[in-house]
Order: C-alpha cells, then sequence, then structure tokens
C-alpha cells in the first residue's frame, strides 16, 4: 500500500511523496530492523517481483535456526503480521518497494539501490 491504497499494477504506480532521495536518517531508520534488511537482501537475490507469501516464509525460516519447533507457527504468524502492517508499508512509504496486496507480490522500487548497497 502505497499513501493508504493497494497497488495493483507493480510497474505503474511511485509515491509522490518522496523526491527520489532517502536522507541519511531515513536509511539508519529504514536499516536498523533485521527484518527490513533479510527483505532487502531476499529482493536482491530474487529476479523481478517475488511472493510475499515466500518471503515471509524465508524470514521464518531464518528466525527459527535454533529455536524449539513448537514455535514454528506463533513465529510465522508474528512475522506475516509485522511484515503486512509495519515493513512493507513503511519501505513502500520511502519508495523503497512497490507491493500489491491482491497478487501478493512485491518489488524493489525506486530508492532500493540506497539501502541495498549498504547491506
Amino acid at each position: 500500500m502505497i499513501s493508504g491504497k493497494t497497488i495493483n499494477n507493480l510497474e505503474g504506480i511511485t509515491n509522490e511523496e518522496t523526491d527520489g532521495s532517502l536522507s541519511e536518517t531515513e536509511i539508519n531508520e529504514l536499516l536498523s530492523n533485521r527484518r527490513r534488511r533479510v527483505i532487502l537482501s531476499y529482493l536482491q537475490v530474487c529476479d523481478g517481483p517475488v511472493k510475499i507469501e515466500s518471503l515471509i516464509e524465508h524470514l521464518t525460516y531464518q528466525e527459527l535456526e535454533g529455536c524449539s519447533g513448537d514455535r514454528s507457527t506463533r513465529l510465522f504468524e508474528e512475522i506475516t503480521e509485522a511484515v503486512w502492517s509495519d515493513h512493507l508499508p513503511l519501505l513502500a512509504e520511502h519508495d523503497v518497494i512497490k507491493y500489491d496486496r491482491e497478487s501478493g507480490k512485491l518489488r524493489g522500487w525506486t530508492n532500493a539501490g540506497q539501502l541495498t548497497h549498504r547491506l
């Protein structure tokens, strides 16, 4: 979602609220969270739009390493909530990603390169 709207076309919409450049403060805020760094790394490795469900599974798998097996469903639900309510909207607001809730896909966008080279 960008500006409260679902993106139906991952190719044709940008966020008019940003000027195409992130401040050092914004970059630090966006990279301060481990899950957002993993999202950006995942997008770097994948070619084209990625399924958000696959991204959530990837995040869950990474966080489950070294944990007891009983925690997986709870963790998956926690990560799903955080991705949809926190991480995707924040990254989209800064034109780092675009995502479409209907198709369940996301892709890197205009400002992604300003962050990925710092990973």
